[in-house]
């Protein structure tokens, strides 16, 4: 009986080899802070208001029409491309802001499910840390993505973006 067991789990074996199928691209994450000399109330009311993001070096506009959750507002990239973002939070106790991006240009972010959180925390009455974290998927969901659209390149643009956004603002508020 256990010869003929071996036999039967030898042949299914080789006959019926076990494959592994990837179950595609990981969430990736990007987190990035700067502090700013100013006082929280001077930051929190740029970082607040949704329909100015104006701090990013490589937009050219931003349309929003409102500061309400569920408020959608469009950036205008300098190379043509668009992304549109969907306001999802505003926690004025703590000081965040969270969004997620609902249409995007692969050129400008080349994600999927991106949602991002601002928070600003008070480091001391004149100085303040803001931390930008996102989460998202690379462009391109299936196995094998070209290069623009993989997990390195993807991660890299949101990184370069974060980066660009964190240090408009903190010249923009030191500027004040």
């Amino acid at each position: 009986m256990k010869l003929k067991l071996l036999f039967f789990l030898f042949l299914i074996s080789n006959f019926f080899p076990m494959t592994t199928d990837s179950h595609g691209p990981s969430r990736q994450k990007v987190k990035h802070s700067v502090e700013i000399n100013a006082q929280m109330d001077s930051v929190w009311s740029i970082v607040s208001d949704f329909t100015n993001f104006k701090w990013n070096s490589d937009l050219i506009s931003v349309n929003a029409k409102s500061n309400d959750i569920g408020s959608e507002r469009i950036l205008s990239f300098v190379d043509g491309s668009l992304v549109t973002q969907k306001l999802e939070k505003v926690d004025n106790a703590k000081k965040m802001v969270g969004w997620r991006v609902v249409k995007t240009d692969n050129k400008a972010l080349p994600v999927n499910s991106y949602s991002a959180k601002i928070l600003i925390k008070e480091k001391s009455p004149e100085t303040v840390e803001v931390t930008y974290k996102a989460g998202f998927y690379r462009g391109f969901m299936g196995n094998d993505p070209p290069e623009e659209l993989n997990d390195t390149n993807s991660k890299k643009k949101v990184s370069e973006f974060i980066m660009k956004s964190l240090n408009g603002l903190k010249e923009i508020v030191e500027k004040k």
